[in-house]
């Protein structure tokens, strides 16, 4: 053969055209996952009762936002 790619050769290549458009797929991911985790809240509510007061706190990724006093239905 002269001045051709063999099979082998074009096997290879395409391998790593492959390899690299799933690498770069991959990135772009994680890329997007770490904007939508920094820009969308993640909201939660916990109780924290001190003596016979019971607190509510809303937090944001963790951290309290601020927290308001409820009152227990029984």
């Amino acid at each position: 053969m002269m001045g051709g790619l063999d099979n082998v050769e074009k096997i290879m290549i395409g391998a790593l055209v492959v390899f690299v458009a799933s690498m770069l797929l991959l990135a772009g991911l994680g890329i997007y996952a770490s904007w939508y985790a920094g820009t969308h809240p993640d909201y939660g509510m916990e109780t924290v009762k001190t003596g016979d007061v019971t607190w509510v706190c809303l937090t944001d990724h963790g951290k309290t936002i601020g927290c308001d006093t409820v009152e227990e239905y029984k």
